[in-house]
C-alpha cells in the first residue's frame, strides 16, 4: 500500500518536473516534490484508507486505488513518451481520471450501504421472530402462573379443612418459591412498547441481561405506539443497542453488585429513554469516553460514546446526555414521537 502511493507521488513529481522544467526553477520543483510527499502522508496517516482495507469490502477498495495508480502511470507514459502533450492537456486528463475515481468511490459507498441495510433488515427480521417466540413463551408462563396459583389456593383450602399443617406449610413455601421466580416477570411492561423494532431490541437485551444473571428492572407505564418517521429507525436501535452493550460489559466486569435499570416515558409528544448501570470507580470523564476508539478493555475495539454521537449527529431534535454520579452511569435520550 505504501509502495503504491509512493509510486503515484514519484510519477506525479517526475511528470511535473519534465513538463515544467522550462518554466519553474529547481527550488519550485523541490517544493512541489515536498508538497506531494506531505500529501501522501496525509492520505495514508490522516485518513481511513488503510483502515478501509481491513473491512469486508477491503478488496474492492484496494482495486479502486489500484485503478487510479494504473491510470496515472498510463497517462504519465503517454504524455512523456508518445504524444508529448502540453501541461494543460495533461491536467485535463488527470481531472478525468480523478473524476472517475470519485465516481467509483461513490458507487462503492452506495453499494456498501445497500448491503449493510439488507444485512440490518435481515437481522431485524430474525430478531422479530425471536421476539415473537419469547413473547409467546412469556404469555404461556403468565397463564400457567395464574392457573397454577388458583390450583394451589384450592389445595391450600382443602388442606386447611383437613387441618394438615405440614401440607399447608409445604404448599405455601412451594408457591412462594415458584410464583416469585423472576423468569415469570422477565419482560414486565414491555407489552406497552408497540413499536416492533423497539420492542425487539428491549426483549433481546433484557433476555441477555437475564441470561448473564445481572440484576435489572424495566419500566414503561405508557403505551409507545411507534417511533417518529423523521428518524431512521436503524439509527435509534443502534444507539440503544450500543448503550445496552456497554452497560452489560461494565456489569460483567463489576460482578455481583452490577445492576441495569431502564425507564421509558412518554410525555408532551416526547419519548424519554433512560438506561442506568452501576459502574466502577473511575477518574474517566464523559469527554474521555466520547473519544473515538475509547474502551476500558485491552485489545478491544468496542463501540462507545463516539459512535453514539456520530449516529445522533444528523438529528437536531434528539437530545442525548450522559452522567457519572455516585457509582452510576446514566444515559438519557429524548426525542419526538
Amino acid at each position: 500500500m505504501l509502495d503504491l502511493f509512493s509510486y503515484i507521488t514519484f510519477g506525479a513529481s517526475a511528470l511535473f518536473f519534465t513538463l515544467f522544467t522550462n518554466y519553474y526553477t529547481m527550488v519550485s520543483v523541490i517544493i512541489l516534490d515536498v508538497s506531494l510527499n506531505i500529501f501522501e502522508y496525509i492520505i495514508l496517516i490522516k485518513t481511513t484508507i488503510i483502515e478501509k482495507l481491513d473491512d469486508e469490502y477491503g478488496l474492492l477498495y484496494f482495486y479502486l486505488i489500484l485503478y487510479i495508480w494504473i491510470s496515472s502511470m498510463v497517462i504519465y507514459y503517454l504524455t512523456i513518451y508518445v504524444f508529448n502533450i502540453d501541461a494543460v492537456s495533461y491536467i485535463i486528463a488527470m481531472v478525468v481520471v480523478v473524476s472517475q475515481l470519485f465516481f467509483s468511490l461513490f458507487v462503492y459507498s452506495i453499494n456498501k450501504k445497500i448491503r449493510q441495510d439488507k444485512l440490518s433488515l435481515q437481522q431485524i427480521n430474525d430478531l422479530k421472530i425471536y421476539t415473537q417466540q419469547l413473547e409467546s413463551s412469556q404469555r404461556s408462563l403468565r397463564k400457567f402462573k395464574h392457573d397454577y396459583q388458583n390450583m394451589l389456593l384450592s389445595l391450600k383450602l382443602s388442606a386447611k379443612k383437613s387441618h394438615d399443617k405440614e401440607l399447608i406449610d409445604k404448599l405455601a413455601e412451594y408457591s412462594s418459591k415458584t410464583l416469585e421466580d423472576k423468569v415469570l416477570w422477565q419482560f414486565n411492561d414491555v407489552d406497552n412498547v408497540k413499536d416492533e423494532l423497539l420492542k425487539s431490541l428491549f426483549i433481546s437485551k433484557l433476555n441477555r441481561i437475564f441470561q448473564d444473571n445481572i440484576q435489572y428492572s424495566f419500566e414503561c407505564r405508557d403505551v409507545i405506539d411507534s417511533l417518529s418517521n423523521k428518524y431512521n429507525a436503524f439509527d435509534i436501535i443502534r444507539i440503544l443497542g450500543i448503550t445496552y452493550d456497554n452497560a452489560i460489559e461494565e456489569s460483567l466486569e463489576l460482578g455481583d453488585e452490577a445492576r441495569i435499570d431502564t425507564m421509558v416515558y412518554r410525555e408532551n409528544g416526547e419519548l424519554e429513554i433512560e438506561i442506568k448501570n452501576r459502574c466502577r470507580n473511575t477518574d474517566l470523564t464523559i469527554q474521555d469516553m466520547k473519544k473515538s476508539g475509547f474502551t476500558t478493555k485491552k485489545n478491544h475495539d468496542g463501540l462507545g460514546l463516539a459512535n453514539i454521537e456520530e449516529l445522533s449527529q444528523p438529528y437536531n431534535d434528539i437530545f442525548i446526555n450522559y452522567q457519572i454520579k455516585d457509582g452510576w452511569f446514566t444515559f438519557l435520550m429524548v426525542m419526538s414521537i
